[in-house]
Protein backbone atom coordinates (compact mmCIF):
# COMPACT_ATOMS: atom_id res chain seq x y z
CA UNK A 1 0.00 0.00 0.00
CA UNK A 2 1.42 3.36 -1.08
CA UNK A 3 2.08 5.88 1.67
CA UNK A 4 -0.34 8.82 1.77
CA UNK A 5 1.04 11.94 0.01
CA UNK A 6 1.72 14.74 2.43
CA UNK A 7 0.18 18.12 1.63
CA UNK A 8 2.58 20.72 0.27
CA UNK A 9 3.50 22.80 3.27
CA UNK A 10 2.95 26.60 3.18
CA UNK A 11 6.66 27.26 3.74
CA UNK A 12 7.38 25.11 0.69
CA UNK A 13 5.08 27.23 -1.48
CA UNK A 14 6.75 30.37 -0.17
CA UNK A 15 10.22 29.00 -0.87
CA UNK A 16 9.21 28.00 -4.41
CA UNK A 17 7.67 31.41 -5.07
CA UNK A 18 10.79 33.21 -3.88
CA UNK A 19 13.00 30.90 -5.94
CA UNK A 20 10.98 31.48 -9.11
CA UNK A 21 11.00 35.25 -8.53
CA UNK A 22 14.77 35.30 -8.06
CA UNK A 23 15.30 33.18 -11.18
CA UNK A 24 12.95 35.40 -13.24
CA UNK A 25 14.71 38.54 -12.01
CA UNK A 26 18.12 37.07 -12.73
CA UNK A 27 17.03 35.99 -16.18
CA UNK A 28 15.52 39.38 -16.89
CA UNK A 29 18.70 41.09 -15.72
CA UNK A 30 20.71 38.98 -18.15
CA UNK A 31 18.26 39.53 -20.99
CA UNK A 32 17.99 43.28 -20.40
CA UNK A 33 21.68 43.96 -19.85
CA UNK A 34 22.77 46.50 -22.48
CA UNK A 35 24.96 45.12 -25.22
CA UNK A 36 28.50 46.58 -25.38
CA UNK A 37 28.32 46.56 -29.20
CA UNK A 38 25.57 49.15 -29.61
CA UNK A 39 27.91 52.17 -29.68
CA UNK A 40 29.80 52.97 -32.88
CA UNK A 41 33.25 54.56 -32.84
CA UNK A 42 33.64 56.79 -35.88
CA UNK A 43 37.37 56.27 -36.46
CA UNK A 44 37.16 52.52 -35.96
CA UNK A 45 33.77 51.59 -37.41
CA UNK A 46 32.93 54.39 -39.91
CA UNK A 47 36.22 55.63 -41.40
CA UNK A 48 34.44 57.50 -44.22
CA UNK A 49 32.15 59.47 -41.93
CA UNK A 50 32.73 63.20 -42.55
CA UNK A 51 33.67 65.40 -39.58
CA UNK A 52 34.22 68.91 -40.99
CA UNK A 53 33.10 70.62 -37.76
CA UNK A 54 35.35 68.83 -35.28
CA UNK A 55 35.12 65.58 -33.35
CA UNK A 56 31.41 65.91 -32.52
CA UNK A 57 29.72 63.49 -34.98
CA UNK A 58 26.38 65.31 -34.75
CA UNK A 59 27.57 68.88 -35.42
CA UNK A 60 26.32 71.37 -36.46
CA UNK A 61 23.18 69.90 -34.89
CA UNK A 62 22.85 69.73 -31.12
CA UNK A 63 22.02 66.05 -30.65
CA UNK A 64 24.11 64.08 -28.16
CA UNK A 65 24.39 60.55 -26.85
CA UNK A 66 25.37 59.77 -23.27
CA UNK A 67 28.47 57.93 -24.48
CA UNK A 68 29.23 60.53 -27.22
CA UNK A 69 29.17 57.72 -29.80
CA UNK A 70 27.09 57.06 -32.90
CA UNK A 71 24.33 54.46 -32.73
CA UNK A 72 24.48 51.14 -34.55
CA UNK A 73 21.68 51.25 -37.12
CA UNK A 74 21.27 47.46 -36.89
CA UNK A 75 19.95 47.72 -33.35
CA UNK A 76 17.49 50.60 -33.72
CA UNK A 77 13.92 49.35 -33.19
CA UNK A 78 11.11 50.61 -35.40
CA UNK A 79 7.85 51.85 -34.00
CA UNK A 80 6.07 48.70 -35.16
CA UNK A 81 7.94 46.72 -32.50
CA UNK A 82 6.43 49.02 -29.87
CA UNK A 83 3.00 48.45 -31.42
CA UNK A 84 3.04 44.84 -30.23
CA UNK A 85 2.12 46.08 -26.75
CA UNK A 86 1.17 49.72 -27.37
CA UNK A 87 -1.19 49.45 -30.32
CA UNK A 88 -3.34 52.49 -29.50
CA UNK A 89 -0.36 54.78 -28.92
CA UNK A 90 1.29 53.54 -32.12
CA UNK A 91 -1.85 54.10 -34.19
CA UNK A 92 -2.25 57.65 -32.92
CA UNK A 93 1.42 58.49 -33.43
CA UNK A 94 1.32 57.03 -36.93
CA UNK A 95 -1.09 59.79 -38.00
CA UNK A 96 1.02 62.55 -36.48
CA UNK A 97 3.51 64.84 -38.19
CA UNK A 98 6.23 63.45 -35.93
CA UNK A 99 5.86 60.08 -37.67
CA UNK A 100 6.75 61.58 -41.06
CA UNK A 101 9.00 64.46 -40.03
CA UNK A 102 11.69 63.30 -42.47
CA UNK A 103 9.49 61.66 -45.13
CA UNK A 104 7.13 64.62 -45.55
CA UNK A 105 7.63 65.57 -49.21
CA UNK A 106 7.50 69.31 -48.54
CA UNK A 107 10.23 69.05 -45.90
CA UNK A 108 12.29 66.47 -47.77
CA UNK A 109 12.44 68.52 -50.97
CA UNK A 110 13.17 71.70 -49.03
CA UNK A 111 16.05 70.27 -47.01
CA UNK A 112 17.52 68.93 -50.24
CA UNK A 113 17.27 72.38 -51.79
CA UNK A 114 19.11 73.78 -48.78
CA UNK A 115 21.85 71.15 -48.79
CA UNK A 116 22.40 70.96 -52.55
CA UNK A 117 21.27 74.21 -54.21
CA UNK A 118 21.87 77.02 -51.69
CA UNK A 119 24.97 79.23 -51.71
CA UNK A 120 25.91 78.00 -48.22
CA UNK A 121 25.81 74.38 -49.43
CA UNK A 122 28.84 74.86 -51.68
CA UNK A 123 30.96 73.67 -48.76
CA UNK A 124 29.87 70.63 -46.70
CA UNK A 125 26.23 70.91 -47.73
CA UNK A 126 25.40 67.34 -46.70
CA UNK A 127 27.05 67.69 -43.31
CA UNK A 128 25.34 71.05 -42.71
CA UNK A 129 22.10 69.14 -43.20
CA UNK A 130 22.61 67.65 -39.71
CA UNK A 131 21.39 71.00 -38.42
CA UNK A 132 17.96 70.25 -39.97
CA UNK A 133 18.01 66.50 -39.58
CA UNK A 134 18.79 66.55 -35.86
CA UNK A 135 15.11 67.38 -35.38
CA UNK A 136 13.50 65.95 -38.50
CA UNK A 137 15.57 62.78 -38.82
CA UNK A 138 17.09 62.20 -35.38
CA UNK A 139 17.70 58.46 -35.80
CA UNK A 140 19.37 59.04 -39.15
CA UNK A 141 21.59 61.64 -37.52
CA UNK A 142 22.34 59.45 -34.50
CA UNK A 143 23.30 56.48 -36.68
CA UNK A 144 25.56 58.51 -38.99
CA UNK A 145 23.38 58.38 -42.10
CA UNK A 146 23.66 62.15 -42.70
CA UNK A 147 27.03 62.22 -44.44
CA UNK A 148 28.17 62.38 -48.09
CA UNK A 149 29.35 58.74 -48.23
CA UNK A 150 26.96 56.81 -46.03
CA UNK A 151 27.35 53.19 -45.00
CA UNK A 152 23.97 53.25 -43.26
CA UNK A 153 21.24 51.69 -45.43
CA UNK A 154 17.61 52.72 -45.49
CA UNK A 155 15.54 50.75 -43.01
CA UNK A 156 12.13 51.16 -41.43
CA UNK A 157 13.17 52.77 -38.14
CA UNK A 158 15.28 55.41 -39.89
CA UNK A 159 12.35 56.39 -42.12
CA UNK A 160 9.98 57.09 -39.23
CA UNK A 161 11.00 60.61 -38.24
CA UNK A 162 10.58 61.35 -34.55
CA UNK A 163 9.82 57.80 -33.55
CA UNK A 164 9.07 56.26 -30.14
CA UNK A 165 12.67 55.70 -29.03
CA UNK A 166 13.72 59.27 -29.86
CA UNK A 167 11.65 60.84 -27.08
CA UNK A 168 11.56 57.81 -24.82
CA UNK A 169 15.36 57.48 -24.53
CA UNK A 170 16.05 61.21 -24.04
CA UNK A 171 17.66 61.86 -20.67
CA UNK A 172 18.44 65.58 -20.92
CA UNK A 173 17.27 68.59 -22.94
CA UNK A 174 18.70 72.05 -23.61
CA UNK A 175 15.62 73.77 -25.05
CA UNK A 176 17.17 77.21 -25.48
CA UNK A 177 19.99 75.71 -27.56
CA UNK A 178 17.49 74.11 -29.93
CA UNK A 179 18.22 72.16 -33.13
CA UNK A 180 17.65 68.78 -31.50
CA UNK A 181 19.45 69.54 -28.25
CA UNK A 182 18.55 66.22 -26.65
CA UNK A 183 20.89 63.78 -24.98
CA UNK A 184 19.89 60.20 -25.78
CA UNK A 185 20.70 57.07 -23.81
CA UNK A 186 19.72 54.88 -26.75
CA UNK A 187 23.07 53.05 -26.63
CA UNK A 188 22.48 52.17 -22.99
CA UNK A 189 19.08 50.50 -23.15
CA UNK A 190 18.06 47.01 -24.18
CA UNK A 191 16.22 46.87 -27.49
CA UNK A 192 14.22 44.40 -29.62
CA UNK A 193 12.89 42.72 -26.50
CA UNK A 194 10.38 39.91 -26.65
CA UNK A 195 7.15 40.82 -24.82
CA UNK A 196 7.87 38.00 -22.34
CA UNK A 197 11.17 39.65 -21.43
CA UNK A 198 9.44 42.98 -20.86
CA UNK A 199 6.80 41.30 -18.69
CA UNK A 200 9.58 39.69 -16.65
CA UNK A 201 10.94 43.10 -15.70
CA UNK A 202 8.30 45.76 -16.51
CA UNK A 203 9.77 48.31 -14.10
CA UNK A 204 13.12 48.12 -15.85
CA UNK A 205 11.50 48.59 -19.26
CA UNK A 206 9.46 51.54 -17.97
CA UNK A 207 12.63 53.12 -16.59
CA UNK A 208 14.55 52.56 -19.82
CA UNK A 209 11.72 54.10 -21.85
CA UNK A 210 11.38 57.14 -19.56
CA UNK A 211 7.93 56.47 -18.19
CA UNK A 212 6.42 59.64 -16.75
CA UNK A 213 6.54 58.25 -13.21
CA UNK A 214 10.31 57.75 -13.45
CA UNK A 215 11.36 60.54 -15.83
CA UNK A 216 9.88 64.04 -15.42
CA UNK A 217 11.51 65.09 -18.71
CA UNK A 218 9.02 63.10 -20.79
CA UNK A 219 6.19 65.37 -19.63
CA UNK A 220 8.18 68.59 -19.65
CA UNK A 221 8.12 71.42 -22.20
CA UNK A 222 11.91 71.25 -22.20
CA UNK A 223 11.68 68.01 -24.20
CA UNK A 224 9.63 69.74 -26.90
CA UNK A 225 11.73 72.89 -26.78
CA UNK A 226 14.82 71.01 -27.89
CA UNK A 227 13.40 70.98 -31.42
CA UNK A 228 10.88 73.80 -31.25
CA UNK A 229 13.72 76.27 -30.92
CA UNK A 230 15.59 76.90 -34.15
CA UNK A 231 18.91 78.73 -34.23
CA UNK A 232 21.09 78.65 -37.32
CA UNK A 233 24.70 78.17 -36.17
CA UNK A 234 27.62 79.97 -37.78
CA UNK A 235 28.90 76.60 -39.00
CA UNK A 236 26.02 76.67 -41.50
CA UNK A 237 26.32 80.33 -42.49
CA UNK A 238 26.72 83.84 -41.12
CA UNK A 239 29.00 85.51 -38.63
CA UNK A 240 26.62 85.06 -35.70
CA UNK A 241 23.75 82.69 -34.82
CA UNK A 242 20.35 83.52 -36.31
CA UNK A 243 17.18 82.85 -34.29
CA UNK A 244 14.57 81.47 -36.63
CA UNK A 245 12.04 79.83 -34.29
CA UNK A 246 11.33 80.68 -30.65
CA UNK A 247 8.28 78.62 -29.72
CA UNK A 248 9.77 77.29 -26.48
CA UNK A 249 10.92 80.72 -25.34
CA UNK A 250 7.47 82.13 -26.18
CA UNK A 251 5.92 79.47 -23.93
CA UNK A 252 8.54 80.09 -21.22
CA UNK A 253 7.40 83.71 -20.97
CA UNK A 254 3.68 82.92 -21.17
CA UNK A 255 0.92 82.73 -18.53
CA UNK A 256 0.70 79.00 -19.25
CA UNK A 257 4.28 78.47 -18.11
CA UNK A 258 3.56 80.42 -14.93
CA UNK A 259 0.58 78.14 -14.30
CA UNK A 260 2.64 75.00 -14.93
CA UNK A 261 0.80 74.06 -18.13
CA UNK A 262 3.29 72.13 -20.27
CA UNK A 263 3.28 71.71 -24.06
CA UNK A 264 2.17 68.09 -23.65
CA UNK A 265 -0.88 69.10 -21.59
CA UNK A 266 -2.53 70.73 -24.62
CA UNK A 267 -0.89 69.13 -27.65
CA UNK A 268 -1.09 65.57 -26.31
CA UNK A 269 -4.54 65.83 -24.75
CA UNK A 270 -7.19 63.47 -26.07
CA UNK A 271 -9.25 66.58 -26.90
CA UNK A 272 -6.76 69.47 -27.27
CA UNK A 273 -9.38 72.11 -28.08
CA UNK A 274 -11.53 70.94 -25.17
CA UNK A 275 -8.53 71.09 -22.85
CA UNK A 276 -7.85 74.71 -23.88
CA UNK A 277 -11.52 75.54 -23.43
CA UNK A 278 -11.35 74.25 -19.87
CA UNK A 279 -8.25 76.35 -19.18
CA UNK A 280 -10.06 79.43 -20.49
CA UNK A 281 -12.87 78.75 -18.02
CA UNK A 282 -10.37 78.62 -15.19
CA UNK A 283 -10.66 74.87 -14.77
CA UNK A 284 -7.82 72.41 -14.30
CA UNK A 285 -8.75 69.53 -16.58
CA UNK A 286 -7.40 66.05 -15.86
CA UNK A 287 -4.50 64.77 -17.94
CA UNK A 288 -5.39 62.21 -20.59
CA UNK A 289 -2.68 61.44 -23.12
CA UNK A 290 -2.93 60.96 -26.87
CA UNK A 291 0.03 60.41 -29.18
CA UNK A 292 -1.56 62.24 -32.12
CA UNK A 293 0.47 65.26 -30.92
CA UNK A 294 -1.89 67.72 -32.58
CA UNK A 295 -0.17 70.87 -33.82
CA UNK A 296 -0.71 73.08 -36.86
CA UNK A 297 -0.09 70.84 -39.88
CA UNK A 298 -3.64 70.28 -41.05
CA UNK A 299 -2.52 69.68 -44.66
CA UNK A 300 -0.62 66.44 -44.07
CA UNK A 301 -3.47 65.04 -41.98
CA UNK A 302 -6.11 65.70 -44.63
CA UNK A 303 -7.28 62.33 -45.91
CA UNK A 304 -9.90 64.11 -48.06
CA UNK A 305 -7.29 65.50 -50.48
CA UNK A 306 -7.94 64.38 -54.08
CA UNK A 307 -6.59 61.05 -55.25
CA UNK A 308 -3.86 59.70 -53.02
CA UNK A 309 -2.30 63.13 -52.47
CA UNK A 310 -2.22 62.89 -48.68
CA UNK A 311 -0.24 59.63 -48.84
CA UNK A 312 2.09 61.10 -51.47
CA UNK A 313 2.78 64.24 -49.45
CA UNK A 314 3.36 62.13 -46.35
CA UNK A 315 6.12 60.27 -48.18
CA UNK A 316 4.26 57.04 -48.87
CA UNK A 317 2.18 54.50 -46.95
CA UNK A 318 2.50 54.54 -43.14
CA UNK A 319 4.46 52.07 -41.06
CA UNK A 320 2.53 48.87 -40.36
CA UNK A 321 -0.06 49.31 -43.12
CA UNK A 322 -1.86 46.04 -43.98
CA UNK A 323 -0.05 44.33 -41.12
CA UNK A 324 -1.29 46.17 -38.06
CA UNK A 325 -4.28 47.99 -39.56
CA UNK A 326 -6.19 48.39 -42.82
CA UNK A 327 -5.98 51.43 -45.12
CA UNK A 328 -9.61 52.25 -44.27
CA UNK A 329 -8.90 52.24 -40.53
CA UNK A 330 -5.84 54.41 -41.08
CA UNK A 331 -7.90 56.91 -43.09
CA UNK A 332 -10.37 57.23 -40.21
CA UNK A 333 -7.55 57.77 -37.71
CA UNK A 334 -5.95 60.38 -39.97
CA UNK A 335 -9.28 62.19 -40.22
CA UNK A 336 -9.54 62.31 -36.44
CA UNK A 337 -6.06 63.83 -36.24
CA UNK A 338 -6.98 66.50 -38.78
CA UNK A 339 -10.15 67.32 -36.82
CA UNK A 340 -8.05 67.79 -33.69
CA UNK A 341 -5.54 70.02 -35.50
CA UNK A 342 -8.18 72.31 -37.00
CA UNK A 343 -10.11 72.50 -33.71
CA UNK A 344 -6.88 73.38 -31.92
CA UNK A 345 -6.17 76.19 -34.38
CA UNK A 346 -9.67 77.59 -33.90
CA UNK A 347 -9.38 77.41 -30.11
CA UNK A 348 -6.19 79.48 -30.17
CA UNK A 349 -7.62 82.85 -31.23
CA UNK A 350 -10.48 85.24 -30.58
CA UNK A 351 -11.82 87.85 -33.00
CA UNK A 352 -13.85 90.98 -32.39
CA UNK A 353 -14.90 93.68 -34.86
CA UNK A 354 -16.39 97.13 -34.21
CA UNK A 355 -17.79 99.33 -36.97
CA UNK A 356 -17.95 103.05 -36.15
CA UNK A 357 -20.32 105.70 -37.63
CA UNK A 358 -19.24 107.44 -40.81
CA UNK A 359 -17.34 110.69 -40.65
CA UNK A 360 -16.40 112.63 -43.78
CA UNK A 361 -17.58 109.81 -45.99
CA UNK A 362 -15.60 107.08 -44.21
CA UNK A 363 -16.41 104.11 -42.03
CA UNK A 364 -13.97 103.11 -39.32
CA UNK A 365 -13.55 99.43 -38.63
CA UNK A 366 -11.54 98.18 -35.67
CA UNK A 367 -10.57 94.51 -35.44
CA UNK A 368 -9.11 92.93 -32.31
CA UNK A 369 -7.27 89.61 -32.73
CA UNK A 370 -6.57 87.92 -29.40
CA UNK A 371 -4.21 85.08 -28.58
CA UNK A 372 -6.55 83.63 -26.00
CA UNK A 373 -5.77 79.91 -26.28
CA UNK A 374 -2.18 79.28 -27.33
CA UNK A 375 0.60 78.93 -24.78
CA UNK A 376 3.02 80.51 -27.25
CA UNK A 377 2.88 83.29 -29.84
CA UNK A 378 0.26 83.22 -32.58
CA UNK A 379 1.30 82.17 -35.14
CA UNK A 380 4.43 80.30 -34.08
CA UNK A 381 7.06 77.98 -35.56
CA UNK A 382 8.88 78.66 -38.83
CA UNK A 383 7.21 82.01 -39.41
CA UNK A 384 8.67 82.55 -42.87
CA UNK A 385 6.04 79.95 -43.85
CA UNK A 386 3.37 79.78 -41.13
CA UNK A 387 1.21 82.88 -41.46
CA UNK A 388 -2.12 84.32 -40.38
CA UNK A 389 -4.08 87.13 -42.03
CA UNK A 390 -7.32 89.08 -41.96
CA UNK A 391 -9.91 89.15 -44.71
CA UNK A 392 -12.35 92.08 -44.55
CA UNK A 393 -15.52 92.47 -46.63
CA UNK A 394 -17.82 95.48 -46.26
CA UNK A 395 -21.22 95.59 -47.99
CA UNK A 396 -23.92 98.22 -48.18
CA UNK A 397 -27.69 97.84 -47.79
CA UNK A 398 -28.06 96.33 -51.27
CA UNK A 399 -25.35 93.74 -50.66
CA UNK A 400 -22.96 95.57 -52.96
CA UNK A 401 -19.25 95.31 -52.05
CA UNK A 402 -17.80 98.50 -50.60
CA UNK A 403 -14.40 97.21 -49.54
CA UNK A 404 -12.51 93.90 -49.74
CA UNK A 405 -9.05 93.28 -48.27
CA UNK A 406 -7.13 90.02 -47.85
CA UNK A 407 -8.81 87.98 -50.59
CA UNK A 408 -7.43 84.43 -51.12
CA UNK A 409 -7.27 83.07 -54.67
CA UNK A 410 -8.11 79.36 -54.43
CA UNK A 411 -6.81 78.76 -57.98
CA UNK A 412 -3.34 80.25 -57.58
CA UNK A 413 -2.88 80.00 -53.82
CA UNK A 414 -2.08 83.70 -53.57
CA UNK A 415 -3.19 86.11 -50.84
CA UNK A 416 -3.97 89.66 -51.99
CA UNK A 417 -1.02 91.96 -51.21
CA UNK A 418 -3.27 94.36 -49.27
CA UNK A 419 -3.85 91.78 -46.51
CA UNK A 420 -2.85 92.50 -42.92
CA UNK A 421 -0.62 89.50 -42.25
CA UNK A 422 1.29 88.13 -39.27
CA UNK A 423 4.42 86.66 -40.83
CA UNK A 424 8.21 86.92 -40.94
CA UNK A 425 9.94 87.53 -44.26
CA UNK A 426 13.42 86.22 -44.97
CA UNK A 427 15.77 88.04 -47.33
CA UNK A 428 18.99 86.59 -48.72
CA UNK A 429 22.33 88.38 -49.21
CA UNK A 430 21.13 89.76 -52.54
CA UNK A 431 18.11 91.35 -50.87
CA UNK A 432 15.65 88.91 -52.45
CA UNK A 433 12.64 87.77 -50.42
CA UNK A 434 12.65 84.00 -49.95
CA UNK A 435 9.34 82.15 -49.82
CA UNK A 436 10.86 78.68 -50.27
CA UNK A 437 12.35 78.25 -46.77
CA UNK A 438 16.01 78.34 -47.90
CA UNK A 439 17.31 79.01 -44.40
CA UNK A 440 20.94 78.27 -45.29
CA UNK A 441 21.08 81.56 -47.21
CA UNK A 442 18.96 83.72 -44.91
CA UNK A 443 20.59 87.09 -44.26
CA UNK A 444 17.88 89.33 -42.81
CA UNK A 445 14.53 88.85 -41.04
CA UNK A 446 11.68 91.36 -41.36
CA UNK A 447 8.31 91.25 -39.56
CA UNK A 448 5.52 93.11 -41.42
CA UNK A 449 3.52 92.35 -38.28
CA UNK A 450 4.96 90.49 -35.32
CA UNK A 451 3.20 87.41 -33.89
CA UNK A 452 0.79 87.96 -31.02
CA UNK A 453 2.23 86.85 -27.70
CA UNK A 454 0.29 84.49 -25.45
CA UNK A 455 -2.56 86.27 -23.66
CA UNK A 456 -2.19 89.48 -25.69
CA UNK A 457 -4.32 91.22 -28.33
CA UNK A 458 -3.36 92.97 -31.56
CA UNK A 459 -5.66 95.66 -32.95
CA UNK A 460 -5.99 96.62 -36.59
CA UNK A 461 -7.81 99.78 -37.78
CA UNK A 462 -9.34 100.16 -41.24
CA UNK A 463 -10.61 103.39 -42.80
CA UNK A 464 -13.19 102.51 -45.46
CA UNK A 465 -14.03 105.26 -47.92
CA UNK A 466 -17.50 104.75 -49.30
CA UNK A 467 -18.49 104.85 -52.98
CA UNK A 468 -20.96 107.50 -54.12
CA UNK A 469 -23.99 105.29 -54.63
CA UNK A 470 -23.66 103.18 -51.50
CA UNK A 471 -26.28 103.40 -48.78
CA UNK A 472 -26.61 102.27 -45.17
CA UNK A 473 -26.92 100.05 -43.26
CA UNK A 474 -23.39 98.75 -43.69
CA UNK A 475 -22.15 95.34 -42.67
CA UNK A 476 -18.57 94.13 -42.24
CA UNK A 477 -17.61 90.48 -42.37
CA UNK A 478 -14.24 89.67 -40.79
CA UNK A 479 -12.33 86.39 -41.14
CA UNK A 480 -9.07 85.29 -39.55
CA UNK A 481 -7.23 82.79 -41.75
CA UNK A 482 -4.28 80.51 -41.01
CA UNK A 483 -2.08 78.92 -43.64
CA UNK A 484 0.66 76.36 -43.22
CA UNK A 485 2.97 77.59 -45.96
CA UNK A 486 3.30 79.80 -49.00
CA UNK A 487 2.59 78.33 -52.40
CA UNK A 488 6.21 78.88 -53.46
CA UNK A 489 7.55 76.16 -51.15
CA UNK A 490 5.98 73.53 -53.41
CA UNK A 491 8.40 74.49 -56.19
CA UNK A 492 11.13 72.72 -54.17
CA UNK A 493 9.40 69.43 -55.00
CA UNK A 494 9.59 70.23 -58.72
CA UNK A 495 13.18 71.48 -58.52
CA UNK A 496 14.29 68.28 -56.81
CA UNK A 497 12.45 66.10 -59.37
CA UNK A 498 10.34 64.57 -56.61
CA UNK A 499 7.00 65.13 -58.32
CA UNK A 500 4.83 67.61 -60.19
CA UNK A 501 2.89 70.11 -58.10
CA UNK A 502 0.97 71.86 -60.86
CA UNK A 503 -2.61 72.30 -59.73
CA UNK A 504 -1.87 71.67 -56.05
CA UNK A 505 -2.86 74.59 -53.84
CA UNK A 506 -2.07 74.85 -50.14
CA UNK A 507 -5.46 75.76 -48.66
CA UNK A 508 -5.96 77.95 -45.58
CA UNK A 509 -7.97 77.15 -42.46
CA UNK A 510 -10.60 79.53 -41.14
CA UNK A 511 -9.67 80.19 -37.52
CA UNK A 512 -12.35 82.69 -36.53
CA UNK A 513 -15.13 84.68 -38.16
CA UNK A 514 -17.26 87.59 -36.94
CA UNK A 515 -19.39 90.45 -38.23
CA UNK A 516 -20.22 94.05 -37.36
CA UNK A 517 -22.87 96.43 -38.69
CA UNK A 518 -23.99 100.05 -38.43
CA UNK A 519 -27.00 101.82 -39.94
CA UNK A 520 -25.64 105.40 -39.96
CA UNK A 521 -25.98 107.49 -43.15
CA UNK A 522 -22.68 108.45 -44.71
CA UNK A 523 -21.39 110.77 -47.38
CA UNK A 524 -19.99 109.38 -50.62
CA UNK A 525 -16.30 108.99 -51.35
CA UNK A 526 -14.52 106.18 -53.24
CA UNK A 527 -11.90 103.69 -52.04
CA UNK A 528 -10.67 102.24 -48.76
CA UNK A 529 -7.51 101.93 -46.65
CA UNK A 530 -6.13 100.28 -43.52
CA UNK A 531 -3.47 100.86 -40.92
Amino acid sequence: MKPERQPFRPWGRLFLGVLLTVLAAAGAALWLHPSPTLAVEVKKDMPFYALPFGANPFAPGELKTTDKALVNWRGVPGSTSCAECHRKEFTEWNTSIHAISDRDLVYDSTVRENTTASHAAREHGDEKGRWCESCHNPLGTLTGAVTPVSSVPEQEALEEGVTCVVCHTATHAEPLAGNGALTSNINGVARHLHPAEIMAAPARHARDMNAARTSPLIGSSALCGACHTEIRPTAVNGSEPMNLQDTYDEWRRSPYAEAGVQCQNCHMARDPAGYIGALKRGEKPPKNISHRIAGNNYLLADSSLPGDLATTLRGGPPAGINRLFSPADYGKELGQTRDQVTALLRAAASLKATLHPAQRGQLRLEVAVGNTGAGHALPTGPLDQRHMWLEIEVEDARGQPVFHSGRFDAKTGEVAPDAVMWVKHIFDTEGKKDLRHILFDADRLVYPRKPILAGETDRVAYAVRLPEKSSPPYRARVRLWYRLAFQEILTNIDRQDMGKTEGIVIPPVLMQETAASIPAAVSAQPGGSKS
